[in-house]
């Protein structure tokens, strides 16, 4: 019997598919993994961003306490906690730290600066700090409640010291040489050799430790706020600003100054309205720490002797116009006094700007006391613009600092301790038929900047001052008030930088 065979042909493409099917396969699992891996790297990254994230918004909370409480009408002010803390006449000395301390759970505040030392200063200032020089202060950020401690943002501490030349890295004066004796200063009225207008940071000329500031009176000290942050999983920023304290150039050479082209003045009949430029007198609410200078200023201020002239032909009472420079009625030529933001209607008019920009409250349109914010006290002085004409009646006393851009008037049960400002129109008017037992403490300035239309006119215009119907017991130069209603609204940041370890 004869068997069959088969013949089968091998193929060239036999086992391809098989082939391809195993390359798709690793091709896959390829991707497969790379998907895994980039998941993980993604979520890695995420989890360090987050981290990163807090860590600086943490810090930047530490930052934003320390500059907060530095202010005297902050209720957490550190000088009412501690006496001592921040310096009440003179700069920070170079050398002096002051700490705010934020332990968090499980920690004290005696050991924080020791589980999380201040390496940064040494590198700033060229050695560690000494002992003796420094302070510091609680944090706010914890709050106790029912029994429960409730921890705020994880920073530990928070670093307020002098900024030099060396510990900021620029060289401010252009002498090639990064000082790191002399404490730096931010000047907001600075001009250039070129004399242009330019804010900027200066480097002050020093007797002994005291900076001579007789040429840029206006300065204001520039501080370090330096914090740390640290988060539970270890992750640790260190931030740092540069503040100064925003200041309004606000120093008078009498109790009223009347700045302008030509003044139309009108004083007052009423045998008990004085106008007085010695420091102090008259009937003012006191002011906590604060005793008046002595110095006795003239009791109206002009611009040009014509306007001397103007005032004294104005004056029904001269002898009760009283103070420095010359004799009663004590009215003088104060022009070549007036700092440089005092002299021209853009510097006023910029002046302004600024006020309202940090005021405590601003109102646009005509306002009576009524439509002031609730809470001014002679403890607590506000900063109030009134964008329009402000006029004040009944038994009212206003404390701090008010602008007002319109016609300025008050009957005389109405007074107000601290700095009046009528800028804009220029006009202030007694309202009422005499009478009256309230008084101004502090000082008055009067000045148009712009015209009826509101244009802003290229040098000063015509004042009018009109009490003629008498009133009140009238206008008493007094240092503690000008200061008290001048404290800085806030402190700027001139600059921030994250530091790296």
């Amino acid at each position: 019997m004869k068997s069959n065979h088969i013949s089968r042909r091998k193929r060239p493409e036999s086992g391809v598919a098989l082939l391809v099917a195993i390359f798709v396969l690793m091709l896959i699992s390829v991707i497969a993994v790379s998907l895994i891996i980039g998941s993980g790297g993604e979520s890695a990254l995420e989890g360090n961003y987050r981290s990163s994230a807090s860590a600086y918004l943490a810090g930047t909370a530490g930052l934003e306490e320390a500059r907060g409480r530095m202010l005297k009408k902050n209720a957490d002010y550190f000088n009412n906690t501690v006496a001592t803390f921040l310096p009440t006449a003179g700069p920070l000395n170079i050398g002096q730290v002051r700490y705010v301390l934020n332990p968090g759970a499980g920690e004290t505040a005696a050991t924080l600066l020791a589980a999380y030392p201040d390496n940064e200063y040494a590198v700033e200032y060229g050695a560690a700090p000494v002992a003796g020089n420094i302070q510091t202060i609680a944090s706010v950020s914890t709050v106790v409640s029912g029994g429960t401690t409730y921890y705020g943002p994880q920073f530990k501490w928070v670093r307020i010291t002098p900024a030099t030349e060396r510990s900021i890295q620029t060289d401010v004066n252009n002498d090639l040489v990064l000082d790191n004796t002399a404490p730096l200063y931010y000047d907001p009225t600075h001009v250039t050799l070129l004399a242009v207008p330019k804010p900027s940071l200066i480097v002050p000329p020093m007797a002994g430790l005291v900076p001579n500031l007789a040429l840029t009176p206006n300065a204001q000290q520039a501080l370090e706020v330096t914090t740390l942050a640290v988060l539970p999983n270890g992750t640790q920023k260190i931030l740092q600003y540069v503040v100064a304290p925003v200041s309004y150039p606000l120093n008078f050479p009498s109790a009223l100054t009347l700045a302008g082209n030509s003044i139309a003045f009108s004083g007052a009949n009423s045998n008990q309205y004085f106008v007085n430029g010695q420091d102090g007198s008259g009937n003012p609410p006191p002011v906590a720490g604060c005793a008046p200078s002595g110095v006795s200023l003239p009791a109206i201020g002009t611009t040009g002797a014509t306007n001397v002239t103007n005032v004294d032909a104005g004056i029904p009472r001269p002898t009760h116009y009283t103070g420095g420079g010359v004799a009663s009625p004590s009215v003088s030529n104060v022009a070549a006094s007036l700092n440089s933001t005092l002299q021209s209607p853009a510097s006023l008019d910029k002046l302004v700007q600024t006020i309202s920009n940090n005021a405590d409250f601003v109102y646009n349109g005509n306002a009576t006391p009524s439509n002031l914010p609730a809470g001014m006290s002679a403890t607590n002085p506000m900063t109030i613009v009134v964008n329009g004409d402000f006029s004040m009646s009944g038994n009212f006393t206003g404390y701090g600092l008010i602008v007002v851009t319109g016609n300025f008037s008050y009957t005389g049960n109405t007074g107000w301790a601290g700095i009046v400002l009528v800028i804009g129109q220029g006009t202030t008017t007694f309202a009422g038929s005499g009478g009256g037992n309230n008084e101004f403490d502090g000082a008055i300035y009067t000045a148009t900047t712009r015209d009826l239309a509101g244009n802003e006119l290229a040098a000063l215009g015509n004042v009018g001052f009109d009490i003629s119907g008498g009133g009140g017991n009238g206008i008493y130069y007094n240092s503690c008030w000008v200061n008290q209603a001048n404290q800085p609204p806030t402190y700027q940041v001139l600059s921030f930088r994250e530091l790296h370890f």
